[in-house]
């Protein structure tokens, strides 16, 4: 609930370049720090409930773990963003994107595959291959990961978002991150 309850007072960030006054500033960048706690609680409590666990490295815990780390990427990112003299030169940046995605793809849709693969073998009575499960999670990790990731770096060079066209010094971040698309639409078909 704390999550969700501070979560919806961190959108002033996103105006930290917007010309909103300093105190508004200064308001939401401590609001963005202090989602960080209760998110953190959240993510150790994860974590210590695999403590002495007896650990089964099947399709749906690699899904989880996978979770684990691409959210963990997308949260310090986050509160990277929450100080004003950072975001506001990587606001309008690629940075955010692959902030963004990293948050919301790696944290909710890799736990929606991690689900699909606990509860499909008992809603349906059938098993699916193991083996071609594993195979498409490298898939989808490794593409999402050459996907989003060379973002975070053309956004730091200061490639711009909602462009429709960019110099060529950002066309090497377009072609890897393109590669990665491929890869993670194979690894989902």
């Amino acid at each position: 609930m704390l999550i969700a309850g501070i979560g919806y007072l961190v959108w002033g960030h996103h105006l930290f370049s917007a010309g909103i006054s300093d105190v508004a500033k200064l308001i939401f960048a401590f609001l963005t720090y202090l989602v960080a706690v209760p998110t953190g609680v959240k993510f150790f409590n994860w974590l210590a409930t695999m403590y002495k666990a007896r650990i089964e490295l099947k399709s749906p815990m690699i899904w989880t773990l996978g979770t684990f780390t691409t959210f963990i990427l997308g949260g310090v990112t986050g509160v990277m963003l929450g100080a004003v003299g950072i975001s506001i030169p990587l606001h309008d940046t690629y940075f955010v994107v692959a902030h963004f995605h990293y948050v919301m793809l790696g944290g909710v849709a890799f736990l929606m595959f991690a689900g699909i693969h606990y509860w499909f073998p008992k809603m349906s009575g059938r098993m699916y291959n193991e083996f071609h499960a594993k195979v498409s999670f490298t898939f989808v990790f490794v593409g999402f990961n050459v996907l989003w990731m060379p973002m975070f770096f053309a956004g730091v060079f200061g490639m711009p978002r909602r462009y429709y066209d960019y110099l060529p010094e950002f066309e090497i971040f377009h072609q890897i991150s393109g590669v990665g698309a491929v890869i993670f639409i194979v690894g989902v078909l």
